[in-house]
């Protein structure tokens, strides 16, 4: 199995979506990632990159005392970066948010898990306005389940780690995040309780999170990658899991 520290790196192809209508912005500094929004949805998103606050519900509220974990895992206590896992395999990953040291700073702890990859067609594709853009791209859908084990101080607001997809040379996929549903693609959420300060993700509750990624005509997503993006460190380099990141393949 690659790892992305030998991967090259692809243009990014930004597509935003304002009333199904794609935006298409080129940057090379960036991983590939393509937006779309769905024209007949205004549901959440079936891969989204907002922020657990943002996808939180009324219905998942679970009660107005939170149960907090407030000792997260220490550094020592995560997979080791370059840790290379089957599908299935659980890893235990952290994220965290706010600066360092301050009152803002929330900490979370996750076992995680890449469970599967689903390849689909290229018609999945052809909902979205200007679908010929997408002629010779097939999506793949990538499963991840992700259990909250711990959490220093109430949060909503705080993002579980992602993967990335890898293509059969080890190179990234480009991502396809979707403003919208897409039925092959659905994604749950972790459940939250209390209010106001004390609104918080609920320790000890799961959630699967779908994401897609797309791959040319003759390709494939066959392995997936953590590179620790959302582990906020005192320098970029301090991230141990940049160069050699956890992955799971066969």
């Amino acid at each position: 199995m690659k790892t992305t520290s030998t991967l090259s790196r692809k243009k990014t192809l930004a597509v935003v979506g304002a009333s199904a209508a794609l935006l298409v912005t080129l940057s090379a500094c960036m991983p590939p990632t393509i937006e779309v929004t769905k024209p007949s949805s205004q549901a959440s998103s079936a891969q989204t990159s907002s922020s657990a606050a943002e996808r939180a519900s009324d219905e998942n509220t679970a009660s107005t005392k939170p149960t907090t974990d407030k000792a997260a895992a220490a550094p020592g206590n995560l997979t080791a970066p370059g840790t290379a896992m089957k599908f299935g395999e659980v890893a235990v990953a952290q994220t965290n948010t706010g600066a360092q040291g301050s009152e803002k700073y929330r900490e979370a702890t996750y076992d995680m898990a890449v469970t599967k990859i689903v390849a689909g067609a290229e018609a999945d594709l052809s909902e979205f306005k200007d679908a010929a853009k997408f002629a010779g791209q097939t999506p793949y859908y990538v499963f991840t389940d992700y259990k909250l084990t711990a959490l220093s101080a109430p949060t909503a607001g705080i993002s579980q780690p992602r993967v990335t997809g890898h293509l059969k040379d080890g190179t990234e996929a480009q991502k396809l995040i979707v403003f919208g549903t897409m039925d092959q693609c659905k994604s749950t959420n972790f459940k939250t309780e209390g209010k106001d300060d004390a609104f918080t993700l609920l320790v000890g509750s799961s959630m699967t999170s779908c994401t897609v990624f797309l791959a040319p005509a003759g390709d494939a997503v066959t392995t997936t990658s953590m590179d620790g993006s959302g582990f906020i460190t005192a320098d970029y380099k301090d991230n141990k899991f940049r160069k050699n990141p956890l992955t799971w393949g066969k």
